[in-house]
């Protein structure tokens, strides 16, 4: 399977960095909460006033205005999961991979994903649909057609994730049955480099040290490397 990302996304941002894991779990297996500990972390230092205020959100809402994405009605996942978590009361519990990437998602506020590769169509892209391919929402609902243009993951048939980093497919959400997970980890330009590398770190020692899982593969691309090729 062929990871890729269009060029022109890189005209864009330049310094754009993503990291692409690639796991093997057994997704009924907890191991020690990891979940729990990052929200408490995450209520008690966030010093800002509003969730975009933190600049790892505010690069988000910048980037999405920059491509003609309304960030105040289209917010990223990063900013959609710092709401969430900031609210209080009880975070949801998925199953041990959603909560493995929430947790670390909100460690390092980096947006991740999580695909289930079993029911991917060819290969994996990250560029600008031409309004034929087909998304059904995670939440429910009707199938719709991405807007011509608009920044996607998608397969060699339909989108897995709309907005870029707004909605997910329910096509490939990963549950109890996933037994591999194609994460994307997205670091836009003007924050750390080193960021992706310290997710990546942070999933790969997680899964080993808890032994319900393991990194099959791992990268980072970018403006000079843009595709990554790894066993399904």
């Amino acid at each position: 399977m062929i990871f890729s990302i269009d060029e022109r996304l890189f005209e864009f941002f330049p310094d754009l960095l993503i990291g692409v894991l690639v796991c093997r779990a057994d997704n009924t297996k907890y191991g020690e909460d990891i979940l729990e500990p990052a929200l408490a972390r995450l209520r008690a230092g966030f010093g800002f006033e509003k969730p975009q205020d933190h600049p790892n959100v505010r690069v988000w809402r910048q980037a999405f205005n920059k491509l003609g994405i309304s960030a105040a009605k289209y917010q990223s996942s990063i900013e959609s999961l710092v709401r969430r978590a900031l609210k209080g009361g009880v975070f949801p519990r998925v199953n041990p991979l959603v909560d493995l990437y929430n947790a670390v998602s909100l460690e390092f506020l980096v947006p991740m994903g999580g695909h289930d590769i079993s029911p991917l169509d060819g290969n994996i892209f990250l560029g600008f649909a031409d309004g034929s391919e087909p998304f059904t929402p995670m939440e429910g609902g009707e199938e719709e057609l991405a807007e011509k243009g608009e920044v996607v993951y998608k397969d060699d048939r339909s989108v897995l994730t709309r907005r870029w980093v707004w909605r997910q497919s329910s096509k490939d959400k990963v549950t109890a049955d996933t037994k591999s997970v194609f994460m994307p980890i997205d670091v836009m330009e003007g924050l750390s480099p080193t960021l992706t590398e310290e997710v990546m770190e942070g999933v790969t020692a997680y899964l080993r040290d808890n032994g319900n899982g393991e990194v099959l593969y791992r990268d980072i691309l970018s403006r000079e490397k843009r595709s990554a090729e790894f066993a399904a």
